[in-house]
């Protein structure tokens, strides 16, 4: 092939390329969706991914624990520890010595407890609440009633913000007093003159109350202002070093737990497994063959039921059977034998085998004379005969 061939062959393919290119693009229309992104990933499962990125973001280490019933020690004192669940699963014991870190200095950032999940009314006196919550119990709370707010973008003024805040929300459960006194002491934030939020500090340390931290979830922290709000909350002591966030309080699942108290009990015993499996695997030799199985002869059934028959005192039922026999082979030689009575079968069969009939009548029809024959002779003699009688006709 010439070099001018070859190139009009290139140009040629070229520009054919180049012309459906053009085509297809004419033929495509851009066209513009919505599409709604879920959360994906540890936002899934936890509703404070967003709020640990941003303090991170503002130079506060911030980490997730998993859950409540994980935290073996608590931080420093100089750290903030933020738990946005019930706590229904903290024990007494537990919550003291949440209480007794707070006094050392410790900064505890909580929810308060709905009246519907942990209060009872007291059936003698219909005004005294009691909480299941040991928490609000030593600080002499308790939640109201949840209420819905006329104006769903109220501002709130935190003591180190040097303006108000606004937040975005529909409404709220608010903090009631047991004790009225304790009041004097406290940061109250009020929303439509309901408590919404209450600082209080306790020994050297603080503790900051709201309803629900629904406002600083994944979907809500970029929200009015609520992301400056979690920023002054976990600054409302001092300058946290760190801040803990915990969302869970529900107990981790059996197998971590049995993995964290005794690994290796679980090594052991998968190892061991492993090698019974290993073991039960294999086949020591071929497979031993199965014997056939031996069939008894149609004569075997027919003495296994005679046996059975006599050993249980039914002997009617064998003579019965050999009458029977007999007048089928009597219906089969002698046409109308079935349509005759007894006293003519009698008579006929008398006179054919000149036999009396006294005796015949006795062979074929007496029910009580096979059970008067209680010898084994008496009763072969008498099948014996029956059979001759078939025999012979």
């Amino acid at each position: 092939m010439s070099r001018g061939i070859a190139w009009g062959l290139g140009i040629l393919i070229l520009s054919t390329f180049i012309l459906g290119a053009y085509r297809l693009y004419n033929r495509l229309e851009m066209v513009e969706s919505v599409t709604k992104i879920t959360l994906q990933g540890e936002a899934r499962k936890n509703p404070l991914y967003a709020a640990r990125i941003f303090l991170n973001r503002m130079g506060i280490p911030a980490e997730t624990k998993q859950s409540l019933q994980g935290l073996k020690a608590l931080p420093d004192t100089n750290s903030v520890l933020l738990i946005s669940s019930k706590r229904s699963t903290l024990s007494r014991e537990a919550t003291n010595n949440l209480y007794a870190w707070i006094e050392k200095g410790g900064h505890l950032i909580a929810r308060t407890s709905h009246s519907n999940d942990f209060f009872y009314k007291n059936s003698k006196n219909e005004d005294n609440y009691q909480s299941s919550d040991p928490l609000q119990n030593l600080l002499s709370l308790k939640t109201g009633e949840s209420i819905r707010l006329d104006d769903e973008k109220p501002n709130i003024q935190l003591q180190g913000s040097k303006r108000p805040l606004q937040l975005n929300i529909k409404g709220f459960n608010p903090i009631i007093y047991l004790d009225e006194d304790l009041a004097h002491a406290d940061e109250v934030i009020e929303i439509e003159q309901n408590i919404f939020m209450l600082r209080r500090p306790i020994g050297e340390g603080m503790i900051t109350l709201v309803p629900d931290f629904a406002f600083i979830d994944n979907r809500n922290i970029r929200k009015a202002d609520h992301a400056e709000i979690l920023w002054q909350l976990v600054h409302g002591l001092k300058q946290p070093e760190s801040v803990w966030l915990i969302h869970n309080d529900e107990m981790p699942a059996l197998w971590r737990l049995i993995w964290n108290k005794a690994p290796a009990l679980i090594i052991t015993l998968t190892i061991m497994l492993i090698l019974w499996l290993r073991s039960a695997s294999h086949r020591f030799g071929p497979l031993i063959p199965k014997a056939p199985e031996s069939r008894r002869s149609l004569l075997e059934h027919i003495q296994a039921s005679g046996h059975f028959y006599w050993k249980h005192q039914q002997k009617g039922k064998l003579i019965a059977s050999t009458r029977e026999a007999l007048n089928q082979r009597l219906a089969l030689t002698h046409p109308g034998w079935k349509q005759l009575s007894n006293a003519e079968k009698i008579t006929q069969l008398a006179t054919r085998l000149e036999r009396s009939e006294d005796e015949i009548q006795q062979l074929l029809f007496d029910p009580n004379y096979a059970v008067k024959k209680n010898q084994n002779e008496e009763f072969t003699q008498l099948v014996k005969q029956l059979e001759q009688i078939r025999n012979s006709l």
